[in-house]
């Protein structure tokens, strides 16, 4: 929906994308929601910067529902549990059948949570590493992060064509650590909001179940009534008065 796709600013969408596009992947890029249904490209994403958490053999290119969803539960089990969350069935359904911004949301996330799993990695291995490397590490000596965006104007992708590069999206080495933890917990209230708005589905799904078995019922009452009606004996009122029967005294 692109009401839901307003809800992610323009200039983190356009980031998110020059950062896949600098990715090779196995196909070539033209719809990103298509293009990720089958989870295909979402492993060669992780496989691009965790080798090791990732066999990509595992993963066959589909468009069989329930071979996607196999695709997406693999993934679930083997490799976003590694990195610190799952995702819902309600929201591997929208990923397979392509509902737009979904798949965006989901690699929000996802690149969240790697940056968070290189910070750490590059934390536990600074504090075994010599003072002055240390230093180089907290001031940004060790260079660019690979998780930056680094993209020619030229080249295909999902990022609209610019005259000048897209901006590089800063690496962790180059902010402070509360910068980080602002993007952080942004990408994170977008990963809420994508669950709260497939529980609001469910909650609503529910209201039009709940609001048929009314009319149902509605229906049977005024079916009944009519019935009543039938059977009641012509010029009767509708309700009788109760006779009065006398009661013989005990002698």
């Amino acid at each position: 929906d692109s009401s839901r796709m307003a809800e992610i600013d323009d200039e983190v969408l356009q980031d998110l994308y020059a950062w896949i596009d600098q990715i090779p992947l196995s196909r070539p890029k033209k719809n990103i929601a298509r293009d990720f249904s089958d989870g295909v490209l979402m492993a060669e994403v992780v496989k691009h910067y965790f080798p090791r958490l990732v066999d990509l053999h595992n993963f066959n290119p589909c468009n069989n529902t329930e071979q996607k969803k196999k695709n997406w539960m693999l993934l679930n089990w083997k490799t976003f549990k590694k990195l610190n969350f799952e995702l819902s069935n309600d929201v591997i359904d929208s990923i397979i059948n392509a509902k737009a911004g979904t798949i965006e949301r989901v690699l929000l996330l996802l690149r969240t949570k790697m940056d968070r799993s290189l910070y750490e990695e590059k934390a536990a291995h600074a504090s075994d590493a010599p003072e002055a490397d240390q230093a180089s590490l907290r001031h940004g000596g060790a260079g660019v992060s690979k998780m930056s965006p680094s993209r020619s104007p030229k080249a295909a992708g999902y990022g609209r064509p610019t005259q000048q590069p897209p901006r590089k999206s800063e690496s962790l080495q180059n902010i402070g650590q509360s910068d980080y933890v602002t993007r952080l917990a942004y990408e994170e209230k977008v990963q809420e909001c994508l669950a709260k708005d497939e529980t609001v589905e469910i909650l609503q799904a529910k209201i039009r179940r709940l609001e048929h078995l009314l009319h149902l019922k509605d229906v049977r009452i005024d079916d009944l009534q009519s019935r009543l009606e039938e059977l009641r004996p012509t010029g009767q009122p509708q309700v009788q008065e109760t006779k009065k029967v006398a009661v013989p005294r005990a002698k």
